[in-house]
């Protein structure tokens, strides 16, 4: 859910993003999944001419994950890298902070360059362990810098030479990007769902030689994509006019793995430290819970009124049920409970087992938000939102972070949409494992979705103060009710078994 103070203006933007109509949160194609896929527009058009205005909309993955870090790493800290394609050629953007480029120093030795580089698989079969026809590394180093843009670029990396790389290459403010782009090899057709081999890495160097490399896929430890093409990660072609989000292939990335990689041990060795079971009273109880403001869902555009009223929120037979009910006037009335004031938590694993309500226009969402707003006013001081749904999308579950940096607004939220069979028809347990190194999502205790924190302080990681539970049921809205509200709706429930909070 969107935050309380978002300015009227940030939602016609965001309602302006939506029309694009390929993902409803503002962006041309889903967020990547870190270290795993990275979806790729198209068709989309791109000029690689160092404007970059046209990737506007185009998710970009940061990546700060050094194999190996020299004794200035703050010299090459990360990079950022997108992808898009088109009828005829893949764009690679890719942009790394740099505090003193090298480049032409150390001739044919190009790896003790300041370099970025980028994989890609063409041949269909992601296990590939060796470099074959239709598998290449285009690396391009800092000795770009300044040419005419469109022109061929120097590039090196195996299997190269009829690669056919055109773009340019420049400085920022802050290091140097590239605009590259790839003709797809012959017989290569891009379609929805169509998954490609993709890597990306830098490579930092001194005046001696090369001593930070920064590697995306996290299959790769140690610096082998150059030999062993199985490392690479995923890149899904998603077509801009689609709605349906195609997912990784499973053959080649366990996530679980990648969890527990990162630190993360869901449930093991912690203890409940606050729950509620719903075992008594008729009403939410009052030492867990409050209400939030009757017009607390205005900056979305929603049509409820929150209100404390037993029709909107009651508890029998063991269940809480937030209800939404359309009154005979037309309007909507329904209940947003927190722990606000009452419970938070920094760190922990939260759990909530429920079943949605269906239909056009619902948008319940079970998400947290921070005690105080430490960092300043939404974004700034962070959003997680555990789960949300929308009815215009049935059996689909979307998982969120929101910082002043990733935003809606800005259509840079970290997020991932999934598939989820049965959510209007049973209930699911949506969890988020909330650490100092992450924020790990699990659905029915399966792993999900993850945001690694990230250097830039604050901005994209205000994630070390304490946050508060929220449950609501929302009704249209600038997202719920993008696609409309079912007319024959007159009553929505989330019915929740129970929230647990463990440490």
């Amino acid at each position: 859910m969107k935050r309380l103070h978002v300015l009227a203006a940030s939602l016609m933007l965001l309602a302006a993003a939506a029309s694009l109509g390929a993902q409803d949160k503002g962006t041309l194609a889903p967020d990547q999944i870190p270290g795993v896929a990275a979806y790729i527009a198209y068709p989309v058009s791109i000029k690689a001419d160092g404007k970059l205005d046209d990737w506007k909309g185009i998710p970009v993955q940061k990546v700060s994950r050094a194999i190996y870090a020299g004794p200035d790493i703050t010299q090459s800290p990360w990079f950022e890298f997108a992808v898009a394609g088109d009828a005829k050629n893949l764009y690679v953007l890719m942009r790394t902070k740099d505090s003193k480029i090298i480049a032409g120093k150390h001739g044919a030795d190009y790896w003790n360059e300041d370099s970025m580089e980028f994989y890609v698989n063409f041949t269909g079969n992601l296990l590939a362990k060796s470099y074959t026809a239709g598998i290449m590394q285009i690396t391009i180093n800092a000795t770009n810098i300044g040419k005419k843009a469109g022109t061929p670029l120097s590039i090196t990396g195996m299997n190269n030479a009829k690669a056919g790389v055109t773009g340019t290459a420049f400085k920022t403010a802050d290091g140097w990007a590239f605009e590259a782009v790839l003709p797809y090899p012959a017989g290569f057709t891009p379609s929805h769902g169509k998954i490609i081999g993709f890597q990306a890495h830098t490579n930092g160097a001194s005046e001696l030689d090369r001593d930070t490399k920064l590697i995306w896929s996290a299959a790769d430890e140690a610096d082998n994509s150059y030999q062993n093409p199985s490392l690479f990660g995923q890149g899904i072609f998603f077509n801009v006019g689609k709605n349906d989000i195609p997912q990784p292939s499973s053959q080649v990335f366990d996530l679980g793995a990648e969890f527990k990689k990162n630190g993360a041990s869901g449930k093991t060795n912690r203890k409940i430290v606050w729950a509620d079971e719903f075992k008594s009273g008729k009403a939410p109880d009052p030492a867990k819970w409050a209400y939030d403001a009757p017009d607390s869902g205005k900056w979305n555009q929603e049509l409820q009124e929150y209100t404390d009223s037993r029709e909107n929120s009651y508890v029998e037979n063991d269940l809480l049920t937030i209800s939404a009910r359309k009154g005979a006037d037309g309007k909507w009335k329904s209940a947003r409970l927190y722990t606000k004031g009452k419970a938070d938590w920094t760190y922990g694993y939260f759990e909530v087992r429920a079943k949605l309500p269906a239909g056009k226009g619902t948008w319940p969402a079970i998400w947290m938000m921070p005690a105080k707003d430490s960092y300043g006013d939404w974004p700034a001081s962070g959003e997680i939102d555990i789960m949300e749904f929308v009815g215009f999308e049935p059996d689909r579950i979307h998982t969120s972070v929101h910082t002043t940096s990733y935003n809606h607004r800005l259509g840079t939220q970290k997020t991932r949409a999934a598939p989820v069979k049965g959510v209007t028809d049973g209930f699911h347990d949506y969890a988020v494992e909330w650490t100092p190194k992450g924020i790990f999502w699990y659905i029915d205790n399966k792993p999900f979705y993850s945001f690694m924190k990230e250097d830039g302080g604050s901005t994209v990681w205000p994630f070390d103060k304490p946050f508060f539970l929220i449950l609501n049921v929302a009704m249209g809205g600038s997202w719920g009710g993008m696609k409309g509200m079912d007319p024959a709706l007159d009553k929505a429930d989330m019915v929740i078994d129970y929230v647990r909070v463990y440490q």
